[in-house]
């Protein structure tokens, strides 16, 4: 496919995360690009979250609308709605750290609303549980009857049309005028709600103690598990916390099989991640 190619000679650099960096054009004000600056498939990762992005738009899903796929040299990036004066949840925290209480509870509700959006049939949001099985089948972490236990419990799991963000936590929603925006998804998708709630337990309290992570979420790994911990307070409501935050390592161990399947890593990762896998799937 041909993308338009544009330099970044009249762009600023405004901001960079864990696979790549956003900018601004003083001549379109109005826009941000966002350049993906992955090791390799970057073209099929911005493909996908193009699409991807656009069919949650089309849901009413408060997130920056997409405009437009281009080259930027050898990378790849994506054109879209330029959100102006956004400050993401995690800044907000780690700025108002009195306030993290206030804010995690605030994600939970934004975060069942998310959850309770049905999504259509649509090969840009793919089942949640068919990729994870696709992961098991090709994984290296897992083997014997560890992978067997695991591919069984996924297998077992109900099908569910419920809308994922794929990449849940507080770096990935905005806010702006007081009104919140859903932002990178990439790996948006639909399944049943414990996927997300995984993904998040795993980066707020495992990930959080990795000094990278704090670095791109802006936040001790400190003010991250009481972001969790208010945050599943206010997310599981009246239930079992013990039971939910048991489930949610299940589902975390179950992220980092599709963190290996997804990204190129090196052999210690690799093996971090494996032991890791294999440590919260009880």
């Amino acid at each position: 496919m041909n993308y338009p190619t544009i330099s970044l000679d009249v762009w600023k650099q405004v901001g960079e995360g864990g696979n790549g960096a956003t900018y601004i054009n003083a001549k379109e004000p109005d826009v941000l690009l966002k350049v993906s600056r992955l090791a390799d498939g970057t073209e099929q990762a911005m493909s996908k979250e193009f699409f991807a992005s656009r069919a949650v738009y089309e849901l009413g899903i408060p997130t920056p609308e997409m405009k437009q796929l281009v080259k930027v040299g050898e990378d790849f990036g994506i054109i879209c709605q330029l959100i102006k004066g956004k400050v993401s949840f995690a800044r907000l925290s780690n700025q108002e750290p009195e306030r993290i209480d206030e804010r995690a509870a605030q994600m939970a509700q934004l975060t069942r609303q998310l959850h309770t959006t049905v999504v259509p049939a649509s090969p840009y949001l793919p089942s949640m549980k068919e990729l994870m099985l696709e992961a098991l089948a090709q994984t290296q972490m897992l083997g014997g009857k560890k992978l067997q236990q695991v591919t069984e419990f996924v297998q077992s799991l109900p099908d569910a049309d419920t809308l994922l963000h794929g990449d849940l936590q507080m770096g990935n929603l905005i806010m702006s005028d007081n009104r919140p925006y859903w932002i990178d998804l990439g790996r948006a998708s639909h399944g049943i709600p414990m996927f997300d709630l995984g993904h998040f337990y795993l980066f707020c309290n495992i990930f959080s103690k990795k000094q990278r992570v704090q670095d791109i979420a802006h936040m001790t790994d400190k003010q991250m598990v009481q972001f969790w911990k208010s945050f599943a307070v206010a997310y599981a409501g009246e239930g079992n916390l013990d039971a939910f935050e048991a489930e949610c390592k299940r589902f975390a161990a179950l992220d980092v099989v599709l963190l290996g399947h997804i990204q190129t890593l090196n052999w210690h990762e690799r093996l971090f991640l494996g032991l890791l896998a294999k440590s919260l799937f009880k």
